[in-house]
């Protein structure tokens, strides 16, 4: 924090690198997260997703399944809604309209997406492009049946009522049939051997799999709710001054600490009582809906206290040194987040160095960690030179429809580029 700015810059500041920070973050989880099984996009043959046999790999896969998966897409939608919120406060303060405001912003970025799901198909700007306007339509809606929507989206809720429907119904927990062996199986060949044409090709006729998915696992809502949760934090005025809430912030990392604590009794509970019944193998669709609804708490829980406990190490001077780097990649999410398919695709398709498949778990996570370490060092490289990264620039002047200011040129440039931004 640039203690030469007056006070009201300050705590201004201070929220804009709390942000920045908590995406840096987040982007470096959506990095592991796919990095880990080579870059993939869709589904894999079974077999590829079976327990490793030593240690190091299943030391990897462990703290994929339990900190990762499932985690940091949600602290990024968090961001998107709040950042949502901010935008349409400046839009309101400059007397602009918000719906053609921020539409054509978002039409912008759903440009962008199409093209980034034809390279890569688990691409998430296409899934928030549409639920970004949906945003729109709900930014006038009071804060109590916010939040409570909100809590309902991010718990999966209607997802696990129409999964007990489809039990009842069907004796099945998946909301809509399809053949995932074949399915994976398809996936697999062009990853491994697909020219770039072909992996278009195929991802183009993917988008009906992927809103599939995205329903039949929830992510659709849970994307949504994290959104409003997202709106309401900046409604409240949470990271405004981080500091006034400390405490309320603490309150409820004691809370979620303790619902992290009752999902694992209950889950080891739950294992001693199938392995006291005699169950094996394959459990049945009840016990996976049980096991799926006890995972969504698990994930709002430690999703939560991701962003709580970063915002609190945020207040603390040594810690705000340690985790300032990651800011660089915060103001450059958007680059950054393209420019990670790039590296996975370089790595591991048939296209690229071909090797999909065929490192280890370990392996890639170590992969994963260095170019991140290399990319938090470009971000903060350029931005001392830069008001943006290039895709953001791009972004923001198509929005302007006038080219921005790009280069930084001369003393207090950096604190020119902050403003306008």
């Amino acid at each position: 924090m640039a203690t030469s700015l007056p006070a009201s810059h300050a705590v201004n500041s201070e929220r804009i690198i709390t942000l920045d920070v908590l995406r840096g973050w987040a982007l470096f989880g959506i990095f592991y997260a796919h990095m880990i099984y080579w870059y993939a996009g869709g589904p894999l043959p079974q077999d590829m997703y079976q327990p490793a046999n030593d240690i190091p790999n299943a030391l990897a896969l462990g703290v994929y399944l339990i900190f990762f998966i499932g985690k940091f897409f949600s602290i990024f939608s968090f961001l998107f809604g709040l950042s949502f919120y901010i935008q349409i406060q400046n839009l309101a303060q400059r007397q602009q309209p918000v719906f053609q405001r921020f539409g054509w912003r978002l039409l912008i970025l759903g440009i962008i997406g199409f093209i980034h799901h034809i390279i890569w198909r688990a691409d998430i700007l296409t899934i928030y492009v549409p639920l970004g306007f949906l945003l729109i339509f709900c930014r006038n809606i009071s804060n109590r049946t916010l939040i409570i929507v909100a809590a309902l989206l991010v718990f999966n809720i209607p997802t696990k009522i129409a999964e007990v429907i489809s039990l009842l119904w069907r004796g099945e927990v998946q909301l809509i049939s399809g053949d995932l062996a074949a399915e994976g199986a398809e996936y697999y060949e062009v990853m491994k051997n697909g020219s770039l044409w072909e992996m278009a090709v195929h991802n183009f006729y993917a988008l009906q799999d992927k809103l599939v998915y995205q329903i039949n696992t929830g992510r659709l809502l849970i994307t949504f709710g994290f959104f409003l949760l997202g709106m309401f934090a900046g409604r409240m005025g949470y990271f405004h001054n981080t500091a006034d809430h400390s405490d309320s912030f603490r309150r409820w990392r004691k809370i979620l600490l303790k619902t992290i604590g009752v999902c694992f009794l209950v889950a080891i509970a739950t294992s001693i009582a199938l392995y006291a019944a005699g169950v094996k193998g394959e459990p049945s669709p009840w016990v996976i809906w049980f096991g799926g609804a006890l995972m969504e708490i698990f994930n709002v829980s430690l999703t939560s206290i991701y962003i709580v406990s970063i915002t609190l190490l945020m207040l603390k001077p040594r810690w705000q040194r340690l985790l300032s780097p990651l800011a660089g990649i915060g103001k450059m999410a958007l680059t950054v987040y393209l420019s990670q398919t790039f590296l996975g695709l370089l790595i591991f398709s048939s296209f690229g160095l071909g090797l999909f498949g065929e490192t280890s778990l370990i392996l890639n996570t170590g992969i994963c960690i260095a170019l991140f370490a290399v990319q938090i060092l470009l971000c903060n490289w350029w931005l001392r030179h830069f008001y943006y990264g290039p895709v953001e620039w791009l972004w923001r002047s198509a929005t302007d429809l006038t080219w921005r200011s790009f280069r930084k040129r001369g003393v207090g440039s950096s604190v020119e580029g902050e403003t306008a931004g």
